[in-house]
């Protein structure tokens, strides 16, 4: 069926961005088309260039206390499997921090309108901005991103792409 791309797969938390082409009624890649074919609400929020610097300039320990708390709800409602929780346990042990533990140092309204825009992004776009983010605790933590999207591709059966590929991707 033409309307079960590639991209599709795992819609909506882990799709690609929709398909302008299939939105039109033209998509002349079919199956083989990397972008979804399925209807999106709205829009995927993403980080603008205020939420990236307020970003880039926090301590890594204060980004990770951000971002893990918003990325386990995520994770954890696409699949609760103890697999899956021991995935987020070792990222988590990666950047060296107990949830909840560490104090802003940010403006409480920044501070708000960054989780707001955070909690309202897709999975993959925040498996990404997580991946790029926590980076910054150590060097493990890449790795446990990349297995726990490999893992959650796994169980909405999109196949594994290579590291580089997907980096590119998100």
């Amino acid at each position: 069926s033409s309307s079960c791309s590639r991209g599709t797969v795992g819609h909506p938390e882990l799709c690609s961005r929709p398909c302008l082409y299939f939105a039109m009624g033209s998509c002349d890649n079919g199956e083989s088309c990397e972008f979804c074919h399925m209807a999106h609400s709205k829009r995927p929020a993403h980080l603008d260039k205020r939420h990236r610097e307020m970003l880039r300039s926090m301590p890594p320990l204060e980004w990770a206390a951000l971002m893990l708390p918003i990325l386990q709800k995520k994770v954890e409602a696409v699949d609760d499997s103890l697999v899956t929780r021991a995935i987020l346990g070792d990222i988590t042990a990666h950047c060296g921090i107990p949830l909840g533990s560490v104090s802003s140092s940010m403006p409480q309204r920044s501070q708000r309108t960054l989780i707001l825009t955070l909690r309202s992004m897709s999975l993959k776009s925040l498996l990404a901005a997580a991946q790029r983010g926590l980076s910054q605790c150590s060097q493990g933590v890449d790795e446990a991103v990349d297995v726990l999207l490999q893992h959650l591709r796994k169980l909405t059966g999109q196949a594994a792409e290579p590291t580089a590929q997907r980096s590119l991707q998100l």
